[in-house]
């Protein structure tokens, strides 16, 4: 089974994340790469503080 990057569409290799296409006949599952998660936590944190009305604490849930 292969993992695809669900933003970037990088696929994990033995070595890390590469540009590059999934083959067909492989099976794939998706995931995020650590950039692309790294990224998404930080709007997600971003959106859940500014929904709080700037309240960090009620924004990381403490």
């Amino acid at each position: 089974m292969q993992t695809v990057c669900c933003v970037c569409r990088k696929t994990k290799s033995r070595t890390g994340w590469i540009q590059g296409q999934s083959s067909k006949e492989i099976r794939v599952s998706h995931g995020y790469c650590p950039d692309c998660f790294h990224q998404t936590m930080e709007r997600a944190q971003d959106w859940l503080l500014a929904r709080s009305g700037g309240n960090r604490s009620l924004a990381v849930g403490q």
